[in-house]
C-alpha cells in the first residue's frame, strides 16, 4: 500500500483580481545570537510568512518558519530530489505529485545545527513568484519540536529554547518567563490543536505559522455562519499548483480560554477534507498570521502547551 506522506503547505497564495505590484526585497543577513540552549534567530515578514536566514549544505538563503510543515521541507527550484512514487501529499486544492526525497541534509542557523536531515523536495516556485523572494524551504515541526519556541511578530524574532524530555527549558532565558497564561494543546500528527469558542460555539482549530490567512470549513461552520461576513470571491493557489476559487471574508467573536477575544480576521471559507486527512484530525479550521501576529506567545511540543506572555514587545 503506497505511503501517503504526512505533509502539507498551507503558505496560501491569494490571487486577488487586480494583481499587486511585486516589492523588491534586498539581499538581507540576519545573525543568529546564542544563550547556553537558547538562540535568538530575527526574521523579516513578507506578508504574513516568517523568513529566516540558515546555511544549507553550501547554500545559504531564506527560509520559511512553518509549524504546519512536519519537517524540513527544500525546493525543488533549488535542490533535487531522489523520486519516491510511494510518497504522495496533500494540498489544500488536492493530492499533490509524487514527492522527492533528500537525504542527509545539514541545515544550520549560525551555531544551530541539525544534521542528516532528509527532506521532502516540492515546488515552492509559486511562494517566489508571488512575494518576489527566493525561498529555499520550510523549516517544520521535526526541527522545533525538542524547543519552546516564542514567536515575536513585534519584534521580528523567534526564540528557541531548548527543553528536557519532559519539556522544562534547560537554561530559560529571563525574557521568556514572563508568561501570562497557557492553554493545552493536542497534535494533529504535528500541527498544534486547540480549543477555540466562536460566539460560545466550540471548534477545533489547527496552529499555522505559514499559514497568511485564517481557514473555515465550509462544511463543519454552519453553526457559526452568522459570525462569517463574506466579502468577495478570491483566487487560492496551493502548493501544487492548483487554484480554485474560495469566498474570503472577516471572522468575528472567536475567543481563546473563554476570556480573550480577538478582533476580526480575514478568513476563507473551503473544504478542509484533504487537510484533515493528512492532520488525522477533525478540524473546524486553521488559525495563521491574522490570529498569531498580535500575540506574543509560545509552543511547546514535549509539554503541548501554547503559552500567552505579557503583551508588550520583549527585547533579549
Amino acid at each position: 500500500m503506497p505511503l501517503i506522506r504526512k505533509f502539507v503547505l498551507l503558505n496560501l497564495i491569494l490571487l486577488l483580481s487586480l494583481r499587486m505590484q511585486a516589492l523588491h526585497v534586498n539581499t538581507f543577513s540576519i545573525p543568529v545570537t546564542s544563550e547556553k540552549n537558547g538562540y535568538i534567530i530575527p526574521f523579516i515578514l513578507k506578508g504574513g510568512l516568517i523568513i529566516i536566514q540558515a546555511n544549507i549544505n553550501d547554500s545559504i538563503g531564506n527560509f520559511v518558519v512553518d509549524t504546519g510543515a512536519e519537517g524540513l521541507v527544500l525546493n525543488s527550484q533549488h535542490f533535487i530530489g531522489t523520486a519516491d512514487d510511494s510518497r504522495k501529499y496533500y494540498g489544500v486544492s488536492g493530492r499533490g505529485k509524487s514527492l522527492s526525497v533528500s537525504y542527509n541534509n545539514q541545515i544550520a542557523m549560525d551555531n544551530l545545527n541539525f544534521i542528516n536531515i532528509d527532506a521532502d523536495v516540492v515546488d515552492l516556485s509559486s511562494i517566489e513568484y508571488n512575494k518576489d523572494i527566493k525561498i529555499l524551504g520550510l523549516v517544520g515541526f521535526s526541527l522545533l519540536s525538542d524547543f519552546e519556541i516564542m514567536f515575536n511578530y513585534r519584534g521580528r524574532f523567534i526564540s528557541l529554547s531548548r527543553v528536557d524530555v519532559k519539556g522544562n527549558v534547560i537554561d530559560p532565558m529571563p525574557f521568556i518567563l514572563d508568561k501570562k497564561d497557557s492553554l493545552s494543546f493536542t497534535l494533529g500528527n504535528f500541527i498544534p490543536v486547540i480549543d477555540v469558542m466562536v460566539n460560545g460555539v466550540k471548534k477545533k482549530f489547527g496552529i499555522d505559522s505559514g499559514a497568511e490567512i485564517n481557514l473555515l470549513d465550509l462544511k463543519k461552520s454552519k453553526d457559526i455562519m452568522a459570525q462569517f461576513q463574506p466579502i468577495k470571491t478570491i483566487r487560492l493557489t496551493g502548493s501544487n499548483g492548483k487554484e480554485s476559487d474560495v469566498l474570503a471574508g472577516r471572522l468575528y467573536k472567536l475567543s481563546i480560554l473563554e476570556k480573550y477575544r480577538c478582533a476580526s480576521m480575514a478568513t476563507v471559507l473551503i473544504n478542509m477534507d484533504n487537510l484533515n486527512k493528512i492532520y488525522a484530525s477533525d478540524l473546524d479550521g486553521i488559525l495563521g498570521f491574522e490570529f498569531l501576529s498580535p500575540w506574543l506567545f509560545s509552543i511547546n511540543y514535549k509539554k503541548q502547551k501554547l503559552y500567552l506572555h505579557q503583551l508588550k514587545v520583549v527585547n533579549p
